[in-house]
């Protein structure tokens, strides 16, 4: 009876173990399926803006963009909206020889996030981090940060400390501490067509972290450096919010690495 009992045990972990790697080779192949399909749209999103581009062909180019669309870097908001956009592009002597991502992946429904890379006709390499809007099967730039990118070694410890600091006082639910001590003065944060600057707006924002439930971990995706003093990161939020997120790194004077810029869609 024991040796029958054994064997049925036996057979049925078995059975277990490969529904488990049946489903770990599910998930993976999944995974595989989604970014090769993230990254066939960001080819074709991003060949059809060089072509708008280069071509100064406004009325593509329009169609490429949100109406509130920004485009940002170290320096704030340099361009608020689309017609801004459209404004500049045919005043500029900008020309791309080649765009590419580095990685896509999906923030929700509605929303896709990229890091990638772009060069101009002098050779300059960008880098960029796109927030793409994909509602209603449309593929459009809703916000750009770019960044000019001398691909410089960053001690990405330095990220990781600031990374654990910034969970340590979010979870301590003190607020005021986390943004006065871990984002810039001048600090952006962007939430489905709102930009908020500064580290008193932000400190109103993120008031609902002081609830003493809240807890929240920080798991990144990629992590990027642009430039001795920039560094693009997005992941995956886990907690009380459990969608995806972006960081821009900036170090500051003192050699302090600081949120320049937060989106969490």
């Amino acid at each position: 009876m024991l040796k029958i009992y054994s064997s049925v045990l036996m057979s049925f972990l078995f059975f277990v173990s490969c529904n488990e790697i049946s489903k770990k080779k599910t998930i993976k192949n999944n995974n595989k399926a989604e970014a090769e399909v993230n990254l066939t749209k960001s080819v074709s999103a991003n060949q059809k803006w060089m072509q708008a581009i280069n071509d100064k062909n406004i009325e593509l180019l329009s169609s490429l963009y949100t109406e509130n669309a920004m485009v940002l870097s170290s320096n704030g908001v340099d361009l608020a909206n689309r017609a801004e956009i459209l404004e500049l592009v045919p005043k500029v002597d900008f020309i791309v020889k080649s765009v590419s991502t580095t990685k896509r992946i999906k923030a929700n429904d509605s929303y896709d996030y990229e890091i990638g890379r772009f060069i101009n006709k002098d050779d300059v390499l960008a880098k960029h981090l796109i927030i793409w809007n994909t509602s209603d099967n449309d593929n459009k730039r809703e916000l750009e940060f770019i960044m000019e990118t001398d691909d410089s070694n960053v001690d990405l410890k330095e990220i990781d400390k600031q990374r654990a600091n910034w969970m340590t006082l979010c979870n301590a639910h003190d607020t005021k501490s986390l943004i006065e001590n871990v984002y810039s003065d001048n600090t952006m944060y962007y939430n489905r067509g709102r930009m908020l600057i500064g580290r008193a707006d932000l400190i109103k924002e993120y008031d609902y972290m002081n609830n003493e439930q809240y807890q929240l971990t920080l798991k990144p995706i990629l992590v990027e450096p642009v430039s001795e003093t920039i560094v693009y990161e997005f992941g995956q939020c886990k907690g009380s919010y459990n969608g995806k997120y972006i960081l821009v790194w900036q170090k500051n004077d003192k050699g302090i690495w600081q949120v320049l810029f937060d989106s969490n869609i």
